[in-house]
C-alpha cells in the first residue's frame, strides 16, 4: 500500500466527498475508489459508509486519520514542501460590478503567492453564480449577497458593504428637494439584479412613482447618463473611481439600505487550500 493512498483517505474525510477529494489530489474519481478499496483491504476494515452522493467516515477512518495525519504532513514537508505550494485549478464566478475592483489585485497577488494555481473566471448574475456554486459547477463566486442567503450549506465572506445614494447631474438644484426630483427623468439599472430591484423601489419613492425614462444593464452606463445631464438615478458606488464622474452624490440618510458583496463557497470545502488562498487575499484587499 502506498502512502499517497492514505493521503487520499485523509482528504476524503476532510472534504466529505470522493469527487472533491479526487480534484484535490489530482486523480480521477475511479482512482480514488481504487485507493480506498486498497486501504480497506490492507486494514480489513471499512472506511466509509456510502448513501447516494454522501460519504460518512467510519470511526476507524477517523481514528486512522487522527493517528497518521501528522506523519503524512511531515512526510510531505520532507519531500520538499509539496504541500507548501498551492496548485490545482479553481473556478471563480464574478459579477461584472466587482470585476474591476477585485480581479486586478487578486490576480497580481496570486502571481506572487500561488503561481501554480490556475484560476478561471466565469461572469454572470449573482443568482446564477450562487446556484452554480451550490451545484459544484463553480468553486466560489463573488456576488451580491441576497437578504435570504443560505447559511446551511454555503459560506459567505463579506468583502464590501455599499450604501445606496442619489446621484444627479452636477449643479442641478435637485438634491433632497422633492419637487426638483419629481421634475427629473430617472434612469434604472437592470431590474433582474439585486442592485436593480432595490434601486427601483427607492427610485419610485423618490421620483413620484413615475416609470424610468431609461433602463441600462451597466452601472457605469447609468452613471455616465447622469453625468451627461440626462437625468438622475439611485445607485451604489462600490468603486471610488465612479465618484470622479461629473455628478453630485447625495446620501439617503443613516438608514439607507446597502448592498453586501461577498465571496461565496460551499461549507464542505471550507478547508480547501486554493479557496482559502483566494479568501485570504480578498480579506486583506477588501
Amino acid at each position: 500500500m502506498r502512502i499517497d493512498f492514505l493521503i487520499t483517505v485523509k482528504t476524503i474525510v476532510e472534504k466529505g466527498s470522493f469527487a472533491l477529494a479526487a480534484k484535490a489530489v489530482n486523480v480521477t474519481p475511479s482512482a480514488v475508489s481504487m485507493q480506498v478499496k486498497t486501504v480497506e483491504q490492507y486494514f480489513e476494515k471499512a472506511l466509509f459508509n456510502r448513501a447516494g452522493q454522501s460519504v460518512t467516515p467510519t470511526p476507524f477512518a477517523r481514528d486512522l486519520c487522527n493517528r497518521v495525519g501528522p506523519l503524512l504532513e511531515e512526510i510531505e514537508r520532507l519531500r520538499g514542501g509539496h504541500q507548501a505550494s498551492v496548485i490545482g485549478r479553481l473556478r471563480l464566478g464574478t459579477i461584472s460590478i466587482m470585476q474591476p475592483i477585485v480581479l486586478p489585485p487578486l490576480f497580481n497577488r496570486l502571481k506572487e503567492l500561488a503561481p501554480q494555481l490556475e484560476v478561471s473566471c466565469t461572469p454572470g448574475r449573482s443568482q446564477d453564480l450562487i446556484e452554480a456554486v451550490k451545484q459544484g459547477e463553480l468553486d466560489a463566486a463573488i456576488v451580491a449577497e441576497p437578504a435570504t442567503a443560505s447559511r446551511r450549506q454555503l459560506h459567505w465572506q463579506l468583502l464590501q458593504e455599499v450604501p445606496f445614494s442619489l446621484i444627479t447631474p452636477k449643479r442641478t438644484p435637485a438634491g433632497n428637494d422633492k419637487q426638483g426630483l419629481e421634475a427629473l427623468p430617472w434612469i434604472a439599472y437592470d431590474r433582474s439584479t439585486s442592485l436593480g430591484k432595490i434601486s427601483r423601489c427607492l427610485s419610485l419613492s423618490l421620483f413620484g412613482n413615475r416609470p424610468p425614462a431609461l433602463e441600462l444593464q451597466s452601472l457605469e452606463g447609468v452613471i455616465s447618463m447622469v453625468a451627461s445631464g440626462y437625468g438622475a438615478a439611485v445607485v451604489i458606488l462600490p468603486d471610488p473611481r465612479l465618484k470622479h464622474y461629473d455628478i453630485d452624490i447625495t446620501s439617503l440618510g443613516a438608514n439607507a439600505p446597502s448592498l453586501r458583496f461577498s465571496l461565496v463557497s460551499r461549507k464542505v470545502e471550507h478547508n480547501d487550500r486554493p479557496i482559502n488562498t483566494i479568501r485570504n487575499i480578498l480579506k486583506h484587499h477588501c
